[in-house]
């Protein structure tokens, strides 16, 4: 029997909810390290974010200007073509 996207959906709450309303304590430790290990790990992914946004950035510039290019060769294009249209129409 195949079941809906809704009643698998439904299932999938149902359990995670039932996980952690019977979850036992787990009694960890947390040793001072953690604390840095956790800033650490926070600041690298905000290093390597900044650092992919820039690569992209210049990705899109870099395309960004060749269809800027593009469109002035047309224009250009077609402005030669309407100046030497005129001087044949003399």
């Amino acid at each position: 029997m195949a079941h809906t996207n809704g009643t698998r959906t439904a299932q999938v709450i149902t359990v995670g909810v039932a996980c952690f309303a019977y979850a036992s304590p787990s009694y960890a430790y947390l040793d001072p390290g953690t604390g840095s290990i956790i800033l650490q790990s926070a600041l690298a992914g905000i290093a390597v974010a900044m650092g992919l946004l820039r690569l992209y950035w210049y990705r899109f510039k870099a395309f960004i200007s060749t269809l800027a290019e593009d469109s002035r060769d047309e224009a250009g294009e077609a402005e030669q073509a309407q100046d030497s249209h005129a001087h044949n129409d003399l």
